[in-house]
């Protein structure tokens, strides 16, 4: 009897290939820091470039089981899991632009270098987070119209643009939706009527959105589509 199976080759696209270039030059910088000053400042920079990387994870994993176009209610709910995921950890990528804030507690006679290296991972975090996005604008073209795919896209920035906010301001982490969530939500409630939470919101919100079309204008049409590639 002939089974039909749905089988995923692993590939890599240039897309991601780009990306793990710009984290290992920001890991190459990170380490000649190291080496020359004998001092490890600077170096949670690595953890917020592999949390940024996380998202891009759950978008990738979306994408592939979406690839088939036909899937089951259990599929479509690992589908659902991994596109909250991706928005859960989604802040975490342009929150690296928030780290050029650090830059005025390094030594005045490296900071040209420091500079260097801070602007590389804000560049590879905002990166890594509009492919994320675009992946997931992927997979919500597969499950529901294109209206409505953009709607969530937009709605997706402003939550992410709060939630920068409030890992950076209120120090809330990802996972404190798991390990706190009745005092995250009662704080981000709160959070709402600070007008730091706001300006922070809209401008992270119309950054984010504007570089995403951006990019979305500059993606040839034939490569909107890459079927198996993380």
């Amino acid at each position: 009897m002939h089974t039909d199976k749905i089988h995923f080759s692993f590939t890599i696209s240039r897309a991601t290939l780009s990306l793990a270039l710009i984290t290992a030059l920001c890991c190459i910088l990170l380490l000649i820091r190291v080496v020359q000053t004998e001092e490890l400042r600077g170096i949670f920079l690595l953890w917020n470039l592999f949390l940024a990387w996380v998202p891009l994870f759950f978008a990738l994993i979306a994408r592939r089981m979406t690839t088939a176009g036909i899937f089951s209610r259990a599929e479509q709910m690992l589908i659902i899991i991994s596109l909250g995921f991706w928005l859960l950890f989604f802040p975490n990528a342009p929150y690296l632009i928030t780290d050029l804030m650090h830059l005025g507690e390094f030594q005045n006679h490296i900071k040209w270098f420091d500079s260097v290296g801070f602007f590389c991972a804000a560049l590879a975090g905002l990166a890594t987070g509009l492919y994320s996005l675009h992946v997931v604008h992927q997979v919500l073209n597969r499950l529901m119209s294109s209206i409505l795919a953009w709607f969530s896209i937009a709605a997706s920035t402003i939550l992410s643009g709060f939630g920068l906010y409030l890992g950076r301001f209120i120090r809330f982490n990802s996972w404190d939706l798991f390990t706190k969530p009745f005092y995250l939500f009662r704080k981000s409630f709160h959070e709402l009527q600070n007008p730091l939470a706001i300006q922070t919101t809209l401008v992270f919100t119309l950054v984010v959105m504007v570089l995403y079309v951006s990019m979305f204008i500059l993606i040839p049409s034939r490569h909107a589509n890459t079927e198996n590639a993380a």
